[in-house]
């Protein structure tokens, strides 16, 4: 017992030489908590858990932002390995605690280590070494609810324990003076009226103390988007490409470009999105004009011979391919066909020309266009890849279960090489719409990125988000929702 009222003794002095040390900035604090004890589980699990009821009073001293010097007592009532009966104990400790002081959020997590003396009923005591963690949850400015866990390594053999404890912690603060001599500052919201651009309405400081409701920095009458934040450059707006263009203003919003944020990947000064030639440098709606006669290349018939736009670029009487259908009358002026196709051939004989023939070297029905006819049990896979792809929560990435079905899909591709795959992201109405959009082109992008990694051709494959604008049941119940979140996959001709 004269060994616990000694190092009670030291631990009282040392607590009252820091409360005199006590920092302005960072406030000192007191805890209490109960306090549960386990000695038997790291000696013999066998016995099972035996647990000890205790309480702990503690003085925390701050000595930076980031660190406490702590002085924690503890009595108790613990059970110990090899015996039956209850036994009173008393520990003292000087800890070091590692958190942050100025962290402003509701959630405090903290980390501690230090040096203690443990008192047992009869048995003397013996120095034990404390490790831990926990989380204090800010309830008031002053005051935090607190949870603990410790691992106590102990000196003596049997007597390593777990401990774990529920409290509360309050700062000890001081009475906050009142400046009488400072500016006037008829909001009260920070920004002294002789700065302050809005005086009677308050507002942080880097809107010089105007509103500024999407917290960006720009007050809202400077801002062209004032709930929706976004940098000074595009006046507060949102510019997800960063090409200078706010999304409002941008025709392209997720591709960076100089043309109304449009790319022009040709420099032709027509934007991609409306370049008949995107690839082709061109007068004529982006597109190249060969001879000069004011019908673009991918219109004229007779690229390289002037002509008119009555004979479709080409001279009168020409009939360059010499197939007896002159050259304005000559759908394929270049290739030799027969009259009733219009001067066109017809490679796969399934009696569509060429020209109209999207798959002109594989038979199919005019009524799809020369094309093969995607037979009804590839439909059906295909709309079972709707509900068979599937992502993380909130996130594109793709589940490992999805793979299957993609692979699936990649043969599918293979089966109808004349075909494209359209790939479409959709989404429920749960959330923000921009963001949903976002997220189901992301969605549909990393299915196209899979494809091009699995080496498919770049030129087969597009994708779009459509958020939550094409519902396809309704989104007020579960069920709904869970359909209306999909990626679609569909065959095309173009």
């Amino acid at each position: 017992m004269r060994k616990l009222m000694f190092v009670l003794g030291v631990l009282t002095v040392l607590q009252y030489q820091v409360v005199c040390a006590q920092n302005a900035e960072f406030p000192n604090a007191i805890r209490a908590k109960a306090n549960l004890s386990d000695f038997q589980l790291l000696a013999d699990a066998n016995e099972g858990i035996r647990i000890g009821p205790g309480f702990e009073l503690a003085y925390l001293h701050n000595i930076s932002p980031f660190v406490n010097i702590g002085l924690p007592v503890k009595m108790g009532v613990s059970k110990f390995p090899g015996t039956t009966e209850n036994k009173v104990t008393a520990s003292g400790d000087l800890i070091a605690q590692v958190l942050n002081t100025r962290h402003k959020g509701r959630l405090q997590p903290f980390a501690f280590a230090g040096l203690g003396y443990f008192f047992e009923q009869s048995n003397g005591g013996h120095m034990q070494i404390p490790i831990g963690a926990g989380l204090n949850l800010k309830m008031s400015r002053f005051a935090y609810a607190h949870i603990q866990a410790e691992y106590r390594y102990a000196a003596q053999e049997q007597r390593n324990n777990l401990q774990a404890g529920l409290g509360f912690v309050y700062l000890l603060h001081k009475g906050e003076a009142q400046p009488s001599n400072l500016p006037a500052d008829t909001d009260k919201d920070g920004t002294p009226d002789n700065l302050d651009k809005c005086p009677n309405e308050p507002g942080p400081a880097p809107a010089m103390g105007c509103p500024d409701n999407d917290n960006d920095g720009l007050a809202n009458s400077e801002d062209d988007c004032p709930n929706d934040p976004g940098p000074s450059a595009t006046k507060g707006c949102p510019d997800y490409d960063n090409d200078g263009t706010p999304d409002k203003d941008d025709k392209c919003p997720t591709d960076a470009g100089p043309l109304n944020g449009c790319p022009d990947n040709d420099k032709d000064g027509v934007a991609d999105n409306v370049d008949k030639c995107p690839g082709l440098a061109g007068p004529i709606n982006g597109c190249p004009d060969r001879d000069g006669d004011g019908i673009a290349d991918n219109e004229d018939k007779c690229p390289d011979t002037p002509g008119s736009a009555a004979t479709k670029g080409c001279p009168a009487v020409a009939d360059d391919d010499q197939d007896g259908v002159p050259n304005n009358e000559d759908a394929c002026p270049q290739v030799a066909g027969p009259t009733k196709y219009k001067g066109c051939p017809d490679s796969d004989g399934d009696d569509v020309a060429d020209n109209e023939d999207k798959c002109p070297n594989t038979v199919g029905p005019k009524t799809n266009f020369g094309c093969p006819e995607v037979k009804q049990e590839t439909k059906e896979r295909l709309a079972f890849a709707m509900k068979a792809v599937q992502f993380e929560t909130a996130r594109a990435a793709l589940k490992p279960e999805s793979y299957a079905i993609l692979e699936e899909i990649i043969d599918i591709m293979a089966q109808y090489p004349d075909y494209k795959l359209k790939i479409s992201g959709h989404t429920d109405n749960i959330g923000d719409e921009a963001r949903n959009l976002q997220l189901s082109t992301d969605r549909a992008k990393a299915c196209h990125d899979y494809f091009l990694l699995r080496r498919v051709d770049a030129k087969r494959i597009n994708f779009a988000g459509y958020g939550e604008g094409r519902p396809m049941s309704d989104n007020n119940t579960p069920a709904g929702r869970e359909l209306n979140r999909r990626v679609e996959f569909e065959l095309t001709l173009d």
